[in-house]
Parts: C-alpha cells; structure tokens; sequence
C-alpha cells in the first residue's frame, strides 16, 4: 500500500506524511463503522454487533484471500497474533462495560488516556526516542479530548477502571502490531484478528442472538468491510512511522464523532466542542510537522 501510494505520486513524500495520511484513513473509516455499530446497536445487543464485526470480517478476508488464506495463517509469533486480536475485542467488550455504568462523555474522556499509555510503552517496549515535545503534544491532545467530553467530576464512580482497562488493552495492541509488522504480513495480522475475535466473541451469540433482516445483515457486513479497510490502513501506517507518533491521532475519534453529529444527527457544536477540537487540530499539525524530513 505505501509503495502503491508512492508510485501514483507525481512528487515525493516523506513517511511522516504518508503516515499521517494513512492515520487519517484509518479513524475516518473507523468512525463510518462506530455510526453503523449505533445503527444496529438501536436493535440489537451490543455482543451481538460486536460478533457480527469480527464474523463479517473473517468471510470477507476468507473471500480475498481465497486459496491463500491457509498460507496467511504462517506467522513467524502465532500466539502474539492471538493475544493481538483479543486485545481488541477486550478492548471493545470494556468500552460496552464502561458505557453500561458511567456517562458516555466520562467514558470515552478516560479512554483518550490511551495515547499517554501508547507513547510510554513504546518508550519501554519498542525502545522509541520521544522527545518532551512529543509528550507535551500527547497531554495537549488529551486536554482537548477531555473538553469535548466535559467529564462530570462531581461523584467518583469504580467503573472508571473499564474505560481505563479499554484503553490500555489497546495501547498494547497498537505496540503489538508495531512489532508484529517487522515479521509478519498485512494479510496474517488481519486474518488473526478477525478469527481470534470471531471465536472469542461466538459464546455471546449463544445468549443474545435476534435475527437481522437483510437491511441489518448488510449493515453488519458494512462493519466487517469498514473493519477491515481501517485496520489495513493502521498496519500500513505503522510500517512507516513510529507507534509513539501514531499514538495521538486516536483522538480524531472525539473530532470524528462531534462532526458526524453535527452533519447526521444535526448536533450544533458548543464551544467546549470547538475549544477542544482546536486543541487535537493543534496537536496533529504540530507533530506532523515535528517530524517532517
């Protein structure tokens, strides 16, 4: 995907650009898919959807792949791709919890704490050099996150632990598929994740099963095809930037949703909104360009 994007280019672009770029792809498909999960979530339990994700994706891949799909299954950390892919559906299994008990704007607030988890871990684990700069960029992303969110701070309530578990189960997912880059393909990462889910996620169905009508049956398979774009997009992202300078483009998902509110739920922006979005804009050119060659 890099080189194809390179090769169509009638000028050179760095890493961190294409990086940047491929970041961008990947919360913006995300985002498409987190407006389809709202759709079906109207009419269905949330594991549900979360199997329907997983099991979409696994028919998709196994249609792409065809012949080959054994062939992708070669992987030189076969249980690192597992625990890959059942830190993101801990990651999304935490997120539900989380919502069950606290406000939505608490629960997605505490879980932008992710980035701050990403850039430390890549410091330890993936032995990155990040900068002051980088980190200050890191907290001010998350003071804007935090803003749009207007977390209510008045009672404290034990269920902050789900969204904070959400986010460092996907802080260690993105240092995961960091290093699983340098040894397996996009194919068997994207692969392993959508069995690992799929199998992990089946023992729901067992007691929230409703059955969809075709309408909803092609939305859940939106969720795959929009799955499995973003996270090719991501993997490919990580090929040529670091997991510490990928870490706060995270917080597009807080800008994503405040603009897909405004534009298809007629949501007006308060200034909160517009203040805090300010701040994530901010942040992402500055270590955007931070980094430029």
């Amino acid at each position: 995907m890099s080189s194809l994007i390179r090769k169509y280019l009638k000028f050179d672009i760095s890493n961190t650009l294409l990086g940047t770029f491929l970041l961008i792809c990947t919360y913006l498909f995300f985002s498409v898919m987190e407006l389809t999960a709202k759709e079906l979530g109207q009419s269905f339990n949330p594991f549900q959807i979360v199997f329907a994700r997983y099991s979409s994706q696994l028919i998709l891949l196994l249609i792409i792949f065809n012949k080959n799909s054994y062939n992708h299954l070669s992987s030189q950390f076969p249980l690192l791709q597992v625990f890959r892919g059942a830190l993101l559906l801990i990651t999304t299994c935490f997120m539900f919890s989380g919502l069950a008990y606290l406000p939505f704007a608490e629960n997605i607030a505490i879980y932008m704490i992710g980035p701050v988890i990403t850039t430390i871990l890549a410091f330890f684990i993936l032995k990155e050099k990040i900068s002051v700069t980088q980190i200050i960029i890191v907290v001010v992303g998350l003071i804007g996150a935090i803003i749009i969110s207007k977390p209510n701070s008045n009672t404290f309530n034990y269920a902050v632990i789900f969204p904070f578990l959400a986010a460092l189960c996907f802080a260690f997912f993105t240092i995961s598929t960091k290093f699983l880059n340098t040894t397996d393909s996009n194919q068997t990462t994207l692969l392993y994740t959508a069995i690992s889910g799929s199998i992990l996620s089946l023992p729901f169905i067992f007691f929230y099963w409703e059955t969809p009508n075709f309408h909803q049956l092609s939305l859940m398979f939106c969720l795959g095809l929009l799955a499995t774009i973003g996270h090719f997009f991501f993997i490919e992202a990580l090929k040529v930037i670091n997991a510490s300078f990928a870490a706060p483009f995270v917080y597009l998902t807080v800008l994503l949703a405040a603009f897909w509110g405004f534009f298809i739920y007629n949501e007006i922006p308060d200034k909160s909104t517009i203040l805090g979005s300010f701040l994530i804009i901010l942040a992402g050119i500055i270590i955007s360009r931070l980094k430029i060659k």
